[in-house]
């Protein structure tokens, strides 16, 4: 089954940021499985995906439509499974970000999705095997 990969995040009516709860942790955290995600930029580009345990742990997340617009995600039952059974057009695809030390070193991780259920706020961060993508695919590329 194929998510389809969307580029905007729904706003959520609450004064409180949403709790997303990891089904299994993102490696090398492995207590850590509950984060909120926090728009960085007003165009939706870039987001920190911030541990409520550990506010200093952060990753910097992105949707990939902006950067690699034929990015898709094969999803399998099993993922899907695990995240509750969603429909895949609630799913919601984040890229894992390596700011890099200048801008034009930005890189994605393509390899290793973050897939959100959007009604259950489940996420799993998803390894894409035998796929051939890159941990670190350009941003900027010129």
């Amino acid at each position: 089954m194929t998510a389809q990969v969307l580029d905007v995040i729904e706003p959520v009516e609450t004064a409180e940021l949403p709790v997303l709860e990891f089904v299994s942790p993102i490696p090398g955290f492995p207590q850590e499985r509950s984060f909120v995600l926090v728009r960085m930029d007003d165009a939706g580009m870039l987001y920190s995906l911030t541990s409520t345990g550990r506010p200093e742990l952060r990753f910097l997340v992105a949707p990939p439509a902006p950067f690699f617009p034929d990015y898709s995600v094969d999803i399998d039952d099993e993922a899907l499974e695990t995240l509750g059974g969603p429909d895949p057009d609630e799913l919601l695809v984040l890229l894992m970000i390596n700011a890099g030390e200048r801008p034009g070193d930005a890189s994605a991780n393509l390899l290793a999705p973050i897939v959100i259920a959007q009604r259950s706020r489940r996420a799993v961060q998803l390894v894409l095997a035998r796929t051939g993508l890159p941990v670190r695919a350009p941003l900027f590329i010129g």
